[in-house]
């Protein structure tokens, strides 16, 4: 690790300073560059290039999903630096993002702009959100608390609705693979000068696979996963100064799994001994839902004020066919609804200074099955942002106050400066500040809860270099993340407790480059993270990750590759259980056959590799692991027809 720091330090030195250069110099450089130029809204909550951003940054467009035959939101996120992941099993199973060694609720997402994810649990439900309504996700690296407040301790993943194309607009795809997997989806959308919409729905099923290791009736049987999507996204242009939007999210969703199920009926039932094992099929229904309505208004030539009114909710309910299962310890239904409102003005103070202040007020309400001592709460919160540009050295420096009603006032803080050694290298480095209020769970679950946790705090310290050419770019990073407080889960009480403190180092590059016309894009990440007061490593957080895409298109004919690996890592906090480290191989091919045909397939674990990344508890009775998919095929048919 010390080693690869040195090699970032030296790569900044060598790089050489050119303080005379002018912004035209810089710009003409720029100019040549396709990603520079890339505009990203996420990292500072306004418009800006890639060239210009302080923030460490990965854009995935409507285009890479495509070029991808990306299957879910996790394997696309996988391929970012800073990423790792866990899944309980195959497509629909819960699965864990963990950005840049943080809790996997330590991201902030949003759709469209709107905050997602369950109150109770505190994390998103990535496996639900079908790529196929995604237009562009911007997921930002590094604490972003003084922007958006509790959440965005590791980070934010924004995923942006598909959007109105005028070029294609209705594209059809149906999809078939092994273990009876059937997918369907369309797409119509229109973009004028002054409105763009679009309507996406999607349709999955797969019959999936045994996600448990045991034999015994009834979890030898295969998972299966079913889902309905439907997005929808416009803007129009009222006039020259106002700008109306409109966005909808629905993912709608059914998943089996195993289980083994007891009894939870008090003792004076004599129907049942008190949690007594009982046979059970159990499955999920899901929802995830984000609904936003924005209005921009540009009041004067120096003031801009937007208002976004969002709504989102994340139900999960436990439900089988062969018992009741609020009979059980595991059944329920657990419900969360999110009200988030944010005013925000971007005030340009003269050329070189862009002024941003705005008011986030967020509602939580959590229901269902379970009884919380506290079901609901609010946040306010007042942030400040001020952007510096001038020729070659850039600052962004911001504050914000959070007033949580649970945990009253936190102020958090950033400061980032950003010079360009050279035309084509950038060297940045950022001090941020962030916190995250605990659950409802974390607080008030029956027997698991502590309603005396305290917020989690981190301060983060990060260098950056990052550069870009005509036909390649490329960032590295080493960052320093100290968390105090930290929740996290402990098999020793099978409940959450709270560390004093963690330390995380990282260091992350990414390169991209067009090499005799394959597009080869390469991302690694290297972590250290220690419980502070034992020494003991975080759990499931690889130490090692790399991602290779190579792709290529030529005439009628694109092909790629993926090459996917991570280290060993603990699967606990006292790090008794260690789980070994695992490599992927992924092929893609496609076939344009006219302008209105083509033909895709995707093989996934293309060598059948067997692996683990997450541990079944031994009192489940599911087998030592949880079995992770074998090898996967998908053949798809797109159709774009002509109008």
């Amino acid at each position: 690790m010390k080693n690869l720091l040195s090699l970032a330090i030296s790569a900044v030195i060598s790089g050489g300073v050119v303080a005379n250069e002018t912004a035209s110099q810089h710009n003409k450089s720029v100019a040549s560059n396709k990603k520079a130029k890339e505009i990203i809204v996420t990292a500072t909550r306004i418009p800006q290039t890639y060239a210009e951003t302080l923030a460490s940054v990965t854009v995935f467009s409507r285009e890479d999903i495509d070029r991808l035959q990306a299957k879910s939101l996790a394997e696309l996120l996988s391929r970012a630096p800073g990423m790792s992941f866990t899944s309980n099993g195959g497509k629909g199973s819960a699965t864990g993002i963990s950005l840049r060694g943080n809790q996997t609720d330590h991201t902030l997402f949003l759709i469209d702009g709107v905050r997602v994810g369950s109150s109770t649990l505190g994390s998103t439900s990535v496996q639900y959100i079908d790529p196929a309504l995604i237009e562009r996700i911007e997921i930002v690296r590094g604490p972003k608390s003084s922007l958006y407040g509790s959440d965005a301790l590791g980070g934010v993943v924004n995923i942006i609705s598909r959007r109105g194309n005028s070029s294609i607009p209705v594209m059809l795809k149906a999809s078939v693979g092994n273990d009876n997997t059937n997918d369907a989806s369309i797409s119509m959308g229109t973009k004028g000068e002054t409105y763009q919409l679009n309507l996406t729905a999607s349709y999955q099923y797969t019959g999936g696979y045994d996600n448990s290791t045991s034999k015994a009736i009834p979890s030898d049987d295969d998972d299966a996963f079913r889902q309905q999507s439907i997005g929808f996204n416009s803007s129009v242009d009222v006039n020259k100064d106002v700008t109306l939007g409109l966005s909808y999210q629905l993912n709608e969703s059914e998943s089996e799994y195993d289980n083994s199920c007891v009894h939870n009926i008090p003792s004076d039932n004599e129907s049942y001994e008190p949690y007594e094992p009982v046979q059970c099929s159990p499955y999920t229904d899901s929802k995830v839902e984000a609904l936003n309505v924005t209005a921009n208004w540009q009041v004067l030539a120096q003031w801009t004020t937007s208002l976004s009114v969002g709504r989102s909710t994340d139900e999960t309910e436990t439900l089988a066919d062969d018992i009741d299962m609020l009979t059980t310890t595991s059944g329920g239904e657990f419900n969360t609804e999110k009200t988030d409102i944010t005013w925000q003005n971007n005030i340009k103070l003269n050329d070189a200074v862009l002024l941003t202040v705005g008011y986030d007020y967020l509602k939580e309400e959590v229901s269902g099955t379970t009884q919380y001592d506290v079901s609901e709460r609010d946040n306010k919160a007042a942030f400040i942002q001020a952007q510096w540009i001038e020729g070659v050295l850039s600052v962004n420096v911001g504050a914000r106050n959070d007033d949580n009603e649970q945990f009253g006032n936190h102020d958090t803080y950033n400061a980032s400066a950003g010079y360009d050694v050279s035309e084509d290298i950038k060297v940045v480095v950022s001090y941020g500040e962030a916190f995250k209020a605990p659950t409802f769970n974390d607080l008030y679950f029956p027997d698991f809860g502590d309603p005396d946790m305290v917020p989690e705090e981190s301060e983060t310290y990060e260098l950056a270099v990052k550069g870009f050419g005509s036909d390649y770019d490329w960032s590295v990073s080493a960052y320093q993340n100290e968390i105090t407080n930290l929740i996290q889960y402990n098999s020793e009480i099978f409940a959450n407790d709270q560390i004093s403190s963690a330390t995380i180092k990282g260091i992350e590059a990414n390169f991209e480059k067009d090499i005799a016309g394959w597009l080869i894009n390469t991302s690694v990440t290297l972590l250290e993270s220690q419980d502070d007061a034992t020494g003991n490593e975080l759990a499931r957080r690889p130490e090692k990750v790399i991602n290779i895409d190579i792709d290529r298109s030529f005439d009628q004919w694109s092909v790629g590759a993926t090459l996917y690996a991570a280290d060993s890592r603990f699967n606990d906090a006292s790090n008794a259980s260690e789980l070994s480290g695992y490599g992927t191989v992924a092929l893609r091919g496609g076939y344009i056959l006219d302008d209105q045909w083509k033909l895709q397939l995707k093989v996934d674990n293309l060598f059948e590799k067997d692996y683990v990344i997450s541990q079944a508890s031994s009192f489940t009775g599911l087998g030592d692991y949880v079995p992770t998919p074998g090898l996967e095929v998908l053949f798809s048919v797109v159709y774009t027809p002509e109008f």
